[in-house]
């Protein structure tokens, strides 16, 4: 008798930790947590995005299933979680729910603080918290090492976007400056498209690029990348270019964006 109560218990405990066996990925923000956290087969699909140049773990996404993230074909692809940061209907969490499937939100977070704790929780979901545990020390400890070599003087820096948008307070790309070392020029809060008449008045320190002569900004002949008085301002200013894939979703790995951007100032 005693083993079979055991044996009950057991079996009811189960379905609240086991860990997702069949995972379907809504956008490709969503597709950098799976295939940093998830063991291969745990994988049922990743999005369309999970191998374009922007998608960090790209190499990893090779020969996965992709979706295209709709509803009908989600579902037929039977998941017992659903992860996206963007991709998929607005309110997918309460979409989702009339099927039973949970959804794991993640992203958007706008320091490592954030991304940190975004980081572990969705370890924990998917079923490998050591993983997580292990990203995180490692975020740790790399932030540490920037802040020991910080200059006494932080250096004023502009991120600059290949659509022409530069990055202002409460983003994750001010919180990867400020990892950095360095200073935002921009203190307002959010993002605003760049006065070309402040860059080449009062160009900062250092221009930190990101997107330019990428595919996204390849295929828009009307981005402000594009205009000559602005090619002619950074050729002259100190620039250095982040990896599309650094920061193209605001996860715990833009820590290599910040790690750029420190090395440049240093280089000063």
């Amino acid at each position: 008798m005693r083993w079979i109560v055991c044996a009950l218990a057991f079996a009811l405990a189960w379905p609240a930790s086991a860990e997702p066996r069949r995972i379907v990925s809504l956008d490709y923000c969503a597709d950098q947590f799976v295939l940093a956290l998830a063991d291969r087969d745990q994988i049922a699909a990743l999005s369309r995005g999970s191998q374009r140049d922007d998608s960090y773990f790209r190499d990893r996404a090779r020969g996965i299933r992709q979706t295209r993230g709709a509803l009908e074909e989600v579902l037929a692809l039977r998941p017992d979680l659903v992860i996206r940061n963007w991709g998929g209907p607005w309110d997918a969490e309460q979409v989702y729910a009339r099927f039973d499937v949970p959804v794991l939100q993640v992203g958007d977070t706008p320091d490592f603080t954030s991304a940190r704790a975004d980081l572990i929780d969705a370890a924990q979901t998917l079923g490998h918290p050591e993983r997580g545990a292990a990203l995180a020390r490692d975020l740790d400890l790399r932030l540490a090492r920037l802040q020991a070599s910080a200059p006494a003087q932080r250096q004023n820096v502009m991120y600059l976007s290949g659509g022409g948008a530069i990055a202002g307070s409460g983003t994750m790309m001010d919180a990867v400056i400020n990892a950095a070392g360095g200073r935002n020029i921009r203190t307002d809060a959010s993002w605003t498209v760049l006065p070309l008449e402040r860059l080449m008045e009062t160009p900062p320190a250092l221009v930190a690029l990101g997107f330019f002569d990428s595919g996204r900004d390849r295929v828009n002949a009307w981005s402000p990348s594009r205009h000559p008085a602005l090619r002619r301002a950074l050729a002259q200013a100190r620039t250095v270019h982040l990896p599309p894939a650094t920061i193209s979703c605001e996860a715990w790995y833009s820590i290599e964006a910040a790690e750029r951007i420190a090395a440049a100032l240093r280089a000063s």
